[in-house]
């Protein structure tokens, strides 16, 4: 197990890869948000979408933006 205190080293092909897949989790993120946010519109407008084909989001935390954004940042 890694402690605060260790070091990683990653090979630039390896950082390049993780970025790569951070940013298509963030990318993914904002399609469910856009996606959460016309359904409410929907809904406001008497037109909401059935349970079925409603977004879910999948990790429920607030703060899913933030640790991508800290996981970038640790790659430097």
């Amino acid at each position: 197990m890694a402690t605060a205190n260790s070091t990683l080293t990653l090979n630039d092909e390896t950082i390049a890869g993780i970025r790569e897949a951070l940013l298509i989790g963030l990318a993914a993120f904002g399609e469910i948000e856009r996606l959460s946010g016309a359904q409410e519109v929907q809904a406001m407008g008497g037109r909401p979408v059935t349970g079925d084909l409603r977004v879910i989001h999948p990790t429920g935390a607030s703060d899913t933006v933030c640790r991508f954004a800290d996981a970038l940042r640790a790659l430097g």
